[in-house]
């Protein structure tokens, strides 16, 4: 069913030119799963995992090699024999001759080396599993992001949008008062700086606005001409925080349990090219034909087959150093992993740690934030009353409409910050990095 409604949606969006779609986060995260270039990677690896298990079952299982050759000669050997006082020649190599040959060997003890390649393998696509599913929670949070961001610049220009407007009507008002001979030149010269600081504002929050809704079109993998609108806005969401994070559940991430696999794998390469020096038992079965056209009177042709089968023992003996050499380099391979892996849990642990003090703060900064909006909204009420009292300017009454409108910028930022905030710490607790509070 979610399959179907992801066709149907971006049919909507790809086949009905000039039609606008209001698109959900819900819906971009599913598209971003299905068309972002980073999925891309995982799926190509998973490729090369099943050759490698393939690989690994054929050094278990019977191999069967032919070979067929052919030789015409020119000039054969030619052998004088005196028989009776006559010298006789008779050639002795055949004019035509073809060959074939077929081995079945079957591997019966390889000290190791097919079951190491067996587990390398597996452990490969384990890791290719928790790969693919640590890259799924990345899509996830990166469109959650570029979402949020065009929601966020939404808000600001917005804002900058009022703002410009209350200070042209602060504008009008100055002058008016000014023709009157209530305030001077001076307040009207200030009025119009106001207005010309407000226009780059709005020009900058518009054009980081475009860019935002076209970098999240490029990391769906949608036409940037797309028509397409972005739905809901940021106090809309709320991400919960697991109550009962543990450290052990950061331990238990895709990411880490991907490089234990790994880790794994690389352990099992190294026991593959150890294991080198011993020998190789393994069943034989060969069948040989064989056909030759000569010039011998006593036998002109010669159509002969054979049937044989045995153990094989192949004994390196001495190989100047190579197996070792090649064991060595991925023991320091073997080792390097386990260094990344100690690496990657210590870093893990400060990432958590990190994450959720941000998290701490960024709530904490969303709730000053919204205070500082009430405040500013009061300040600006009794700045209205004042102004109709006439104890206050115009100028004064539109300093204190534009704190309103800051406030509100910084609280819409807040609130973005703290819904990244709350994304990474469940990304850092090895979770889906979206998920809605209960209504």
């Amino acid at each position: 069913m979610k399959k179907f409604q992801l066709l149907f949606l971006l049919s909507m969006l790809f086949l009905v030119p000039g039609m606008a779609y209001a698109l959900t986060l819900e819906e971009a995260i599913a598209i971003g799963k299905n068309r972002s270039l980073k999925q891309q990677e995982p799926k190509i690896d998973r490729q090369k995992v099943n050759g490698q298990i393939k690989e690994a079952w054929s050094n278990a299982l019977p191999q069967l090699d032919g070979s067929v050759a052919y030789q015409r000669s020119w000039k054969q050997n030619v052998m004088f024999v005196n028989m009776g006082g006559e010298t006789q020649q008779f050639k002795m190599q055949q004019a035509n001759s073809a060959t074939g040959n077929a081995t079945l060997n079957q591997p019966i003890y390889t000290f190791g080396r097919v079951g190491s390649g067996l587990k390398a393998a597996y452990a490969a696509r384990r890791a290719n599993d928790h790969q693919s599913a640590n890259t799924e929670r990345l899509i996830e949070l990166e469109v959650m992001k570029r979402y949020w961001s065009v929601l966020l610049l939404r808000d600001v220009v917005a804002v900058r949008q009022n703002g410009l407007a209350v200070s042209d009507s602060a504008l009008q008002k100055v002058k008016r008062l000014r023709d009157v001979g209530m305030l001077s030149d001076y307040d009207v010269l200030r009025a119009e700086v106001q207005v010309s600081n407000q226009k780059p504002q709005l020009q900058q929050a518009q054009n980081a606005l475009r860019l935002s809704e076209l970098s999240l079109f490029e990391f769906l993998g949608v036409p940037m001409d797309t028509a397409m609108s972005i739905d809901g806005n940021l106090a809309e969401y709320g991400i919960s925080i697991p109550e009962n994070a543990s450290m052990q559940n950061v331990l238990k991430r895709d990411d880490l349990e991907a490089l234990r696999d790994l880790t794994t794998m690389s352990r099992n390469v190294y026991n593959i090219y150890n294991n080198m020096h011993w020998p190789v038992i393994g069943a034989q079965v060969s069948y040989s034909w064989q056909w030759s056209d000569d010039y011998w009177h006593l036998k002109p042709t010669n159509n002969a087959s054979s049937v044989a089968g045995g153990i094989a023992i192949q004994i390196p003996l001495w190989t100047s150093g190579k197996n070792s050499g090649v064991a060595q380099q991925h023991k320091a391979d073997w080792k390097k992993m386990e260094l990344q892996l100690r690496q990657a849990e210590r870093g893990a642990r400060l990432q958590y740690e990190s994450a959720l003090r941000n998290y701490q703060a960024a709530v904490e900064t969303e709730a000053g934030a919204t205070i500082a909006v009430q405040q500013a909204e009061q300040a600006r009420t009794i700045a209205q009353t004042k102004l109709a009292q006439g104890q206050l300017t115009p100028l004064e009454m539109d300093a204190a409409q534009l704190d309103e409108l800051v406030a509100k910028v910084s609280l819409a930022q807040a609130r973005f910050d703290r819904l990244v905030a709350a994304a990474e710490t469940r990304m850092a607790l090895g979770d889906k990095p979206y998920r809605t509070l209960a209504k």
